[in-house]
């Protein structure tokens, strides 16, 4: 063997590590930075604290996204309506509505609903019922959820 080709067989293993480093950065899951303004409500006020954001992370292959979050004792103001929205990290946008589901909601309310895009840059949460969420809690209303969609980022 002789340098020369051992010098080949360094340079290529080490290109083969950075690949390997480049698609686990580029592939792994990102926790997105908290933000207030990250957390609304189609009507009333919808509170995160950035101690309520326990997982909010997202994944991006290709053109499809998949965020998982997990936001706890979270707070809502006086005449709610039935929409929670969440914004999509990164400037992404959803290319089309997407469903998903289950939501899981519990604290003051113990049900379940779904998470839909709406075609747009916000995750929209919903009760199954459609019901309006629970107005005047403090530190208790409690969802979960993951949705996957693609984007045209």
């Amino acid at each position: 063997m002789t340098e020369k080709s051992v010098r080949s067989l360094y340079f290529a293993s080490l290109d083969t590590r950075r690949r390997v480093q480049r698609i686990q950065q580029e592939r792994g899951w990102h926790s997105a930075a908290f933000a207030a303004g990250n957390f609304t409500a189609n009507s009333g006020t919808w509170t995160v604290a950035s101690a309520d954001q326990k997982l909010f992370q997202y994944i991006k292959m290709g053109q499809f996204v998949t965020i998982n979050f997990f936001l706890e004792d979270t707070t809502t103001g006086s005449g709610m309506g039935n929409e929670l929205r969440i914004q999509i990290p990164k400037g992404l946008k959803a290319i089309a509505t997407t469903f998903t589901g289950p939501l899981i909601i519990k604290g003051s309310v113990d049900t379940e609903g779904y998470v839909t895009t709406g075609g747009t840059d916000k995750l929209y949460c919903y009760r199954t019922d459609h019901a309006s969420w629970p107005s005047s809690i403090t530190n208790n209303v409690d969802i979960r959820g993951m949705i996957s969609f693609q984007t045209s980022q």
